[in-house]
């Protein structure tokens, strides 16, 4: 409050100056210094602006420029102090001027008093289009509170023509620009517009959202309140119960009934069931006789109170007047529709012109691009045309290289195996000697192991047959002995024990001397075939195999915790031979 109130005397002194600055029109003729002056002056004291624009002797005036800008500020005057003209004597320099040469806030600032002159003179489309006109640069507009006031003119020409939704729209975006100005009674005035325009859509929701906004106005500057009564009331009507439009009707009471409260009084007292008081507010209500609008309220409220008063006679003229009224409104609804639609129709013939010699231009460069995309694409697909042969040359010789060594891969593979093979042949053969020299010196031996080492030559004769002729069939008997290693796994232990006997008797006695078990000796066996601890786990069925390890090496005088058995025992037996 200090705040606005020191603002207050800053401006009542700079008007002041003013004054005294150009008292008896006899000051400095800086006329440039004047008219800044009128202009700060010209939102909180309108009438020291105009008193010092009129104290300028127009003959004063020099040049074009200097000739616009006092006719704009004098029309901005004339209109801020209520005193309409319906010519342009005034402000026709600035329009010369301005609407040519001037930047975008003067063309707002010209297009908008335009139109508030031809407003005041009836003419109500051409007003329209004069603010239309001065929302054509409207990202280049930087004078935000002409812009909020040329948005609140066109919402009130959308409203006589009941394009509600309009003049909903057009309040909004106003008061959402007082509200960045501070210009907190001009926010909420446009607010409570927009809260009459969803009214009358019964809009519940919207209008619950607009009240929210005004009491949070409200509640910033109390002194607006009462400016929110008749509105609030109008709400309650439509949307609130009994309780909370009696509520505000004792508000209204308790702050003073103004002229502009007894229709909507009437209608308050009508919903909530007191028709004589209703009716009592409706007859000092006062309507001005251009005022369709209010009028058409007027005889639909009176009609519905003679109705619940019983009054049906009075209720039916009551109801006649509102017919005719509403009858002789959409006649001229309509009849201004069809001007602003010949008037807007007119324009879009020329933005369609203008639109055409665009398109045609666009058309002409698109197909411009297009040729060059055309182009471009054509060269581009050659070169990926060329590269793409010349990766898969790369890629078919690199597969051919792969093949080449793929191929020498396994000729060597081949010839690994080949030279394996008779390697494995030499030692079947050297095993095959070494068995039949064994049945031929050891005459000492049981019929038992002869047996044995007989049975092994015979295996041993079968597979050197099948890897010398690679036939199967030499290799059958070996097959049937595999079936019976499976089958009798401790009569396998037992003839492999005793071959080994018979092959490397001293390897055996070793054995025996370290106090190796029959069992045990079995085992080690299997290992001096060549198979591992898990092999031998595994073909024996023994989970815990290790445990026999663990004795056996102990038995030799290995460390337990040795895992290398197997080399160890295939050593002592390599030592015999």
């Amino acid at each position: 409050m200090e705040r606005r109130f020191f603002y207050n005397i800053m401006i009542a002194v700079v008007g002041l100056i003013g004054s005294l600055y150009v008292i008896g029109c006899n000051g400095p003729s800086d006329i440039d210094d004047r008219l800044n002056i009128a202009e700060e002056l010209m939102e909180d004291m309108p009438d020291s602006a105009l008193y010092i624009l009129n104290c300028i002797d127009g003959s004063d005036l020099r040049g074009n420029r200097i000739k616009a800008r006092y006719a704009l500020l004098k029309s901005m005057a004339l209109d801020k102090n209520y005193i309409n003209t319906t010519t342009f004597d005034v402000l026709q320099p600035a329009i010369d001027y301005y609407l040519r040469k001037g930047n975008p806030d003067e063309k707002i600032r010209t297009y908008y008093y335009k139109g508030r002159i031809h407003r005041n003179a009836g003419d109500d489309d051409i007003a329209m289009q004069s603010y239309l006109m001065g929302l054509d640069n409207l990202d280049q507009i930087s004078d935000s509170l002409t812009l909020a006031r040329i948005l609140v003119a066109q919402a009130t020409l959308y409203y006589r023509q009941y394009q509600i939704n309009d003049f909903v729209d057009n309040n909004l975006r106003a008061a959402e620009i007082y509200g960045r100005l501070d210009k907190h009674p001009l926010q909420l005035k446009s607010n409570l517009r927009a809260l009459t325009g969803e009214i009358i859509l019964n809009n519940k929701h919207k209008a619950d959202s607009i009240l929210m906004e005004c009491n949070a106005i409200v509640k910033d500057s109390p002194s607006l309140k009462r400016a929110t009564m008749l509105p609030f009331l109008k709400c309650a009507v439509n949307f609130g119960t009994e309780e909370e439009i009696l509520k505000i009707i004792e508000d209204v009471q308790n702050t003073g009934v103004t002229d502009d409260m007894n229709m909507t009084l009437s209608m308050a007292y009508s919903k909530v069931g007191e028709p004589n008081s209703g009716l009592k507010y409706l007859n000092e209500a006062k309507i001005a006789p251009e005022n369709i609008l209010d009028s058409l309220t007027y005889w639909s409220v009176k009609a519905e109170i003679l109705e619940s008063l019983g009054e049906d006679r009075a209720s039916l003229d009551a109801f006649k007047n509102y017919s005719s009224l509403l009858d002789g409104y959409h006649a001229q609804l309509f009849s201004n529709e069809l001007l602003f639609s010949e008037k807007k129709h007119a324009m879009e013939i020329e933005s369609m012109g203008k639109i055409h010699k665009r398109d045609n231009a666009i058309k002409w460069i698109l197909a411009g691009v297009a040729v060059l995309i055309c182009i471009i694409g054509f060269i581009y697909y050659r070169y990926r045309l060329n590269k793409a042969g010349r990766i898969i040359a790369e890629q078919n010789a690199e597969r051919l290289q792969l093949e080449a060594d793929k191929l020498h891969l396994e000729t060597e593979k081949l010839q690994l195996q080949t030279k394996n093979m008779y390697l494995e042949i030499s030692q079947l053969e050297n095993e095959q000697e070494r068995l039949s020299a064994l049945l031929e010196q050891r005459d000492e031996l049981s019929s038992e192991m002869k047996n044995i080492v007989r049975e092994r030559l015979d295996l041993l004769n079968g597979l050197l047959a099948k890897e010398i002729s690679n036939d199967d069939t030499y290799a059958k008997p070996f097959r049937k002995y595999v079936e019976i290693i499976h089958k009798d796994r401790k009569k396998f232990q037992n003839s492999t024990r005793k071959a080994f006997q018979a092959m490397y008797p001293k390897f055996i006695d070793d054995l025996i001397k370290h106090g190796l078990t029959e069992r045990e000796i079995n085992y080690v066996c299997l290992y001096s075939l060549g198979l591992r601890g898990k092999e031998i786990g595994s073909y024996l069925d023994l989970a815990r195999h290790y445990n026999i390890s663990s004795d056996i090496r102990r038995k030799l005088g290995l460390d337990p915790n040795e895992s290398n058995l197997g080399p160890y025992i295939r050593k002592m037996m390599k030592q015999e031979k």
